[in-house]
């Protein structure tokens, strides 16, 4: 067997594992051995930016010391756009093979239209405009011109903060996104677009991408991430230039606490400036979703 062969052979028993587990995958994959170099060129497509490590890593089990050019490698475009009709839950598996999956996210009209990936059955695989999959057990609305994101409509980091106290004692749930229950990233996320005009990622692993940087954020508006014991890991709040308002997982509501209360006991902690989550939501505007605009969750996050 070639080496061509014995890479394709381990993509496609990653392929099988992917759809059994999920479901449904996109694993379009050619690969090619470059004679001048030696090097090993992957073409194609993947369904998510997270599968790129999976890749490399089934890859490497082959061919562990070769050269792997991924230049090639994307992630895939999607298809038509369709409306929400309603509320609508994002489920990380489908139902024909996982009864018990996880809420990915919960989604309202106004999140919509949503882009079709693929199906299984009469479940169908999305895309949200801020990249977030998921499998989809709502009918889809009708197909609709695709969308386009906007600048950002306020440069005021206290409208940003005047915005979230209103939330402060909402219940936090994982995968919410209402006054029912909401979890930190989605706060953050639903700050951003109704107070900014900014699509950001769903997840805080993501959200820190925009522009990370060492240490704790303490401007007005700033993103502030912190990794401790008492919170989920990569945990994000929105912060005051005083105090941090976030969806606590340990005290299971959204709080307001002074700098020190949010960042005790802390292994680490990250932020992303205000002026930052400014311009990139200048920079992604005019594309139909963050995912055509370049920027790929989960390329940087956990796989």
């Amino acid at each position: 067997m070639s080496t061509e062969q014995a890479v394709r052979a381990r993509l496609d028993a990653l392929r099988d594992a992917l759809q059994a587990r999920h479901g449904w995958t996109h694993l379009e994959i050619t690969v090619d051995v470059d004679r001048s170099t030696g090097h090993l060129r992957l073409r194609g497509e993947l369904a998510v930016a997270r599968l790129f490590p999976r890749v490399i890593a089934a890859v490497r089990e082959v061919v562990p010391s070769v050269e792997i050019d991924t230049h090639e490698l994307r992630v895939m475009a999607g298809g038509r756009w369709h409306a929400l009709v309603g509320p609508a839950s994002l489920q990380t598996t489908c139902p024909i093979v996982d009864p018990t999956r996880r809420l990915a996210t919960e989604l309202r009209p106004e999140d919509g239209p949503v882009q079709r990936l693929g199906e299984r059955v009469s479940a169908v695989v999305v895309r949200g405009r801020d990249g977030t999959v998921g499998w989809l057990d709502e009918p889809l609305g009708p197909v609709v011109e695709a969308p386009v994101l906007v600048a950002p409509h306020h440069d005021d980091p206290f409208a940003l903060i005047d915005a979230a106290r209103p939330w402060i004692g909402t219940p936090y749930r994982l995968g919410g996104i209402t006054t029912d229950g909401i979890d930190c990233s989605a706060l953050v996320q639903r700050l951003c677009r109704q107070t900014l005009g900014i699509i950001v990622p769903r997840h805080s692993s993501d959200q820190l991408q925009i522009a990370p940087r060492p240490g704790e954020g303490r401007g007005p508006g700033d993103l502030s991430f912190v990794w401790s014991d008492r919170e989920a890991r990569c945990h994000v709040g929105i912060g005051t230039g005083t105090t941090v308002i976030h969806a606590s997982l340990s005290r299971r509501r959204v709080v307001e606490d002074p700098h020190p209360g949010f960042w005790v006991d802390a292994r680490r902690t990250m932020h992303v400036p205000f002026a930052q989550l400014l311009a990139f939501g200048r920079r992604t505007a005019g594309a139909p979703s963050l995912v055509a605009a370049g920027f790929l969750p989960g390329a940087d996050g956990p796989t």
